[in-house]
């Protein structure tokens, strides 16, 4: 209102020439209190793009003492087999990683293991972070203490007690988690089996819901959700999406050769931490174009969880103990409540994935893997 009453009293002056060369003065002084969409652009957060990985991501056990206490001496001889079996990628503190039977001091703290491990060794092994809690504050906390700590990205997955009700809210309530971390790629971790959330318009849905609330650093979805509602169709939309905009990560190494033709490159599996000289070998056959190979390689690895899961009782972590029968890689029993794994179960399960190391179904595989190699003593399974 005052610019206003400015412009009529020098919209006032005597001669047209002096009426003329006030307006233009004052133009100019507005023109100049406005900003510009350059400086408005400059002043928007830039987009962040997704890590576009193409390779195995080993969903990391978090490693336990007798006593159930965090053992941080065992992560050396985990990035150490990882490496040595080709694997390049971690996810930390998922749902292998037993993250929401942690606190958030554990957590943290086995973020810097990992980093000063690899700061030691360098073995060039990079991380996502999975930094997803009922509580939306340590949930923050947790991304801000990733980024310090040498992340190449965070996941959060859903709260699953007090839960988003619609596809919006779960929007707003994971932008709170992404935007304390504006320049570190933040994936979604859908896995809707454990957390009960999914909404009829699936991914898609929450993508179109990240971006309409502006959340720059959403780079995708690490989808383990494969089964449940839309699944495999509603990750081809994701993956699709103006020319891959976004970033699908498969949670489900069973299914890989179908995510692998579907152009998803990324997956994230349990199963790396042991077998990923297997499943690496099983990627270069697909890339190579022998598919016929590839789907007898996809049935072997998928034999090796049937055997974990088929010779445990119920409750029990099958394949963290399948870990710990190599004892320099043992990562210690389950929490509770994962029911403890026992003697006989163990010597069950000894037995029944010795019988499938000494198979060489495929070029030698599974065999010629390091975990086999390693498990199988001269009598029992021969090099």
């Amino acid at each position: 209102n005052n610019m206003q009453d400015l412009l009529v009293q020098f919209g006032r002056g005597r001669t047209p020439l002096l009426r003329s060369a006030t307006m233009m003065l004052c133009l100019g002084l507005i023109a100049s209190l406005v900003p510009t969409s350059n400086a408005a652009d400059a002043s928007r957060p830039e987009k962040i793009k997704p890590l576009k990985i193409d390779g195995v991501i080993a969903a990391i056990h978090s490693p336990f003492s007798k006593r159930g206490e965090l053992d941080l001496t065992k992560v050396q001889a985990q990035a150490e087999w990882l490496n040595s079996t080709g694997v390049k990628w971690i996810f930390l503190t998922g749902t292998t990683g037993e993250s929401v039977k942690m606190n958030q001091k554990e957590r943290e703290a086995l973020v810097e293991e990992w980093e000063a491990v690899e700061k030691r060794f360098g073995y060039g092994i990079r991380s996502i972070v999975h930094v997803g809690c009922e509580n939306i504050g340590t949930a923050k906390k947790l991304a801000r203490h990733a980024k310090a700590h040498g992340a190449s990205a965070i996941a959060a997955m859903a709260p699953s007690f007090f839960r988003p009700i619609s596809t919006i809210a779960l929007a707003n309530t994971m932008a709170l988690v992404a935007n304390e971390v504006p320049g570190l790629p933040f994936y979604y971790y859908h896995i809707p089996h454990m957390t009960n959330v999914a909404f009829s318009d699936g991914m898609m849905g929450l993508t179109r819901a990240f971006e309409s609330i502006g959340v720059v650093n959403y780079a995708g979805v690490k989808y383990t959700g494969l089964y449940i509602n839309q699944g495999l169709a509603d990750a081809t939309e994701l993956h699709n999406y103006e020319s891959g905009k976004f970033e699908v990560l498969s949670g489900r190494e069973e299914i890989m050769l179908g995510t692998l033709s579907m152009g998803i490159t990324g997956n994230v599996g349990s199963q790396f931490n042991v077998l990923g000289d297997l499943y690496n070998y099983f990627r270069d056959t697909y890339l190579k174009g022998d598919l016929s190979k590839a789907r007898k390689l996809q049935a072997l690895c998928t034999s090796f969880m049937d055997v974990w899961k088929s010779n445990v009782e119920p409750g029990m972590d099958g394949f963290k103990n399948a870990v710990n029968l190599i004892p320099s890689i043992s990562v210690g029993d389950a929490r509770y409540p994962s029911v403890p794994f026992s003697k006989e179960s163990e010597d069950k399960l000894r037995l029944s994935i010795l019988k499938w190391c000494e198979n060489e179904t495929v070029d030698g595989w599974p065999k010629k893997s390091r975990y086999c190699r390693e498990l199988c003593d001269a009598d029992t399974c021969s090099a």
